[in-house]
């Protein structure tokens, strides 16, 4: 559960896991028409949390974490940071319309 910024409207909500270096945290991230917002599932990792406008992102691109399927979405942020969500397996096909959905929100930005 999120709490919506004005006008604001939720896309995707979605269990990932966030890469942190060779950790993961479990969480969920929900993508909106403003923003991305990822929240730790486990108390303990509530520092873990995270959230990045549309506006804050440089680039974002499918990724390869398993080695063979596009199972995540990495995101670069306007100061070099990245940022790799690793998606469910019966999520990965929804990879590439993520992606296509926050390019297209980048370009109306």
């Amino acid at each position: 559960m999120i709490v919506s910024h004005e006008n604001e409207n939720v896309l995707y909500e979605i269990p990932v896991d966030l890469r942190k270096s060779i950790d993961y945290v479990s969480g969920d991230l929900f993508i909106t028409d403003q923003r991305f917002l990822f929240q730790p599932r486990n108390m303990h990792f509530k520092r873990d949390a995270m959230e990045f406008t549309i506006q804050d992102i440089n680039n974002i691109d499918s990724s390869y974490v398993l080695g063979i399927v596009p199972n995540g979405i990495t995101v670069e942020l306007n100061d070099g940071t990245t940022n790799t969500f690793v998606l469910e397996s019966t999520l990965f096909v929804k990879c590439d319309d993520i992606i296509k959905t926050v390019w297209s929100l980048m370009e109306n930005r």
